[in-house]
């Protein structure tokens, strides 16, 4: 026998009379001591085993009770449990061990102290442990503890909590465990007065508002939100219950920061949940109480690259007309916060997501246009590498409160060339999206008929400059857009590149042009009254400083004279423009 599997052998019989006479550690150890020898390597291990494995009783039995389904402690047999507890403290605590060893003594050492089915017993739970918690597991916890320990807000509220007890919960600690960063926090509380959360907010200088009379959010000037909800049943496990999917209903206190691998409370399947890349529901009506959670298990699938269970696209498949339910501020910041990710589409092709984009965008979704739009950005075939990064650098600028990328995902969502009556900025109104990017939806809206009628029009020479010049910014938006509804048509595509790199070679000549001359100028040196003919020409000058044709003042004013002299201004009339 080696000396380590005497240590555990030893470390057993002290830990059962541990439990069974209800001695003191020090006293067992005292005990087996003091009446036999051992080689000082098995005395020292089995010492570490059972002073270890008593430490940490409490969060060991939680495991086991986790891992043991259908099982209590007290139904277990005395040495099945204390077997368990040391492999545990092995498996979590002594990284000189591989856990692969730890599992097979427990194992044999069941079988020969055990019953006949409890070397099975003791594998089965250890290896669930091993294959969740180890350092090895597709679980960062390392990732977790060293992001949890380095955070400054959790560093504060740890000093001012006192006696307090406060949870990490949810969404923080799931992605934190896929190694993904994570600013915000959600925490619970025991605390009615919500005290922590009033002298949080003091002293970062955030701002406390109160959500609901269960929830308070202390909102921080970098941008960062706290939120407490206040703790509804004495079982935090039933607080957690009540939560929409398993990966978000895990939690961890925050004393026990720097061991989140041993104390992180899983109610459910949540750990396995996130091992296995999968969406599943906590209970079968969440919902009904909220049915946001229909998209947003989609958008968490799309975000997580996660699998969503078929019981949840079976119930909203059948009852996704709950979603009118929702506001529908919440409903837009749920699909931007979907369409950000690159592949959104492919998460988006079932029936029943289909089925609740229809309900949310009163339409059938385009799907294949944002199909189309996906693979233009991400694919090197269409546009070349040099172009591609112009105009993804302009897709991440703001359109308003969202990026430009999501906001042409969106049109392009609901875009139809075959349905030109569907206006695509009241979509974005009704979705109670900002201003500024319902302005952006607009121009592309406004502006895209006539790039598709300059398209059109084939036998005469490309002029893109009115174009452009009008369109400004949304250029680029609007080429894309035709671009994925014309595919199939490689001269149009030799153009909208044409067009597209016009653009960013005469960008600021477009979008910042020097103003040679104002309207009031116009006015007195042409002598003509104040109307729309004046904005007119004053376009018209922007047109030709594009083309270069014009740089001063009074370049200008010869070229609107030349201008002036061919309209026929006779009866008053205003000029079309191009």
């Amino acid at each position: 026998m080696t000396n380590r599997r005497k240590a555990r052998e030893i470390a057993l019989q002290i830990l059962y009379q541990i439990e069974t006479r209800k001695t003191s550690t020090e006293e067992a150890l005292e005990v087996i001591f003091s009446r036999y020898r051992f080689k000082r390597e098995v005395k020292e291990f089995a010492e570490t085993l059972v002073r270890g494995s008593h430490q940490f009783i409490l969060p060991f039995n939680s495991l086991i009770k986790t891992y043991a389904k259908n099982w209590t402690l007290d139904r277990m047999a005395t040495v099945d449990r204390n077997i368990l507890r040391l492999a545990i403290y092995e498996l979590l605590f002594l990284e000189n061990v591989p856990p692969i060893v730890s599992i097979n003594e427990a194992v044999e050492i069941a079988k020969r102290y055990g019953t006949d089915d409890s070397g099975k017993f003791v594998n089965g739970i250890l290896d669930k442990i091993r294959k969740e918690r180890e350092s090895q597991s597709p679980l960062k916890w390392d990732y977790l503890r060293n992001a949890l320990q380095k955070d400054p807000h959790l560093k504060q509220l740890l000093e001012l909590k006192d006696k307090e007890r406060l949870w990490l919960v949810g969404g923080c600690l799931r992605n934190l465990l896929l190694g993904r960063e994570q600013s915000d926090l959600d925490l619970i509380t025991e605390d009615p007065d919500f005290r922590v959360a009033e002298l949080f907010a003091r002293i970062t200088g955030g701002s406390l508002v109160a959500l609901d009379p269960n929830l308070r959010r202390v909102a921080l000037p970098e941008g960062i939100s706290i939120d407490f909800s206040l703790k509804k049943y004495p079982s935090l496990e039933k607080d957690l219950l009540q939560r929409d999917f398993t990966i978000n209903s895990l939690a961890l206190d925050l004393d026990y920061l720097n061991l989140p691998f041993l104390f992180t409370i899983d109610p459910k399947t949540g750990l396995e949940d996130l091992m296995n890349k999968k969406i599943r529901l906590l209970r079968k009506d969440p919902f009904k109480d909220d049915p946001l959670r229909m998209l947003r298990a989609f958008r968490l699938a799309c975000q997580l690259r996660f699998t969503i269970e078929n019981e949840i696209t079976e119930f909203i498949e059948d009852k996704h007309s709950l979603i009118k339910e929702v506001a529908k501020e919440r409903i837009g910041n749920e699909l931007f916060l979907l369409l950000e990710n690159p592949l959104s589409c492919g998460y988006l092709k079932n029936s029943a997501a289909k089925a609740l984009l229809k309900e949310i965008l009163g339409r059938n979704p385009n799907l294949e246009n944002l199909k189309r739009l996906e693979d233009v950005l991400l694919s090197k075939k269409t546009i070349d590498k040099h172009l591609k990064e112009k105009i993804t650098a302009h897709l991440l600028e703001e359109g308003g409160m969202r990026i430009r990328r999501d906001l042409l995902k969106f049109i392009a969502l609901i875009f139809s060339s075959h349905q030109k009556e569907y206006s695509l900025s009241l979509a974005g109104k009704d979705l109670k999206l900002g201003r500024k990017d319902i302005q952006m939806i607009k121009r592309v809206e406004k502006f895209y008929p006539m790039l598709e009628r300059m398209i059109e029009n084939r036998e005469k020479p490309l002029e893109s400059i009115p174009f452009l010049v009008q369109a400004g910014k949304e250029s680029v938006e609007i080429c894309l857009l035709f671009l994925i509804t014309h595919l199939h048509q490689q001269n149009s595509i030799t153009l909208i590149i044409q067009i597209l790199k016009e653009y960013f070679r005469k960008s600021n000549l477009i979008l910042h042009p020097a103003h040679l001359i104002r309207g009031k100028d116009l006015i007195e040196t042409l002598n003509i009254p104040a109307s729309p003919y004046v904005s007119y020409l004053l376009e018209k000058i922007h047109q030709a400083q594009v083309k270069e044709e014009i740089e001063t003042k009074e370049e200008a004013v010869e070229y609107v004279k030349r201008i002036v002299s061919q309209e026929d201004l006779k009866k008053g009339g205003i000029p079309r423009g191009d």
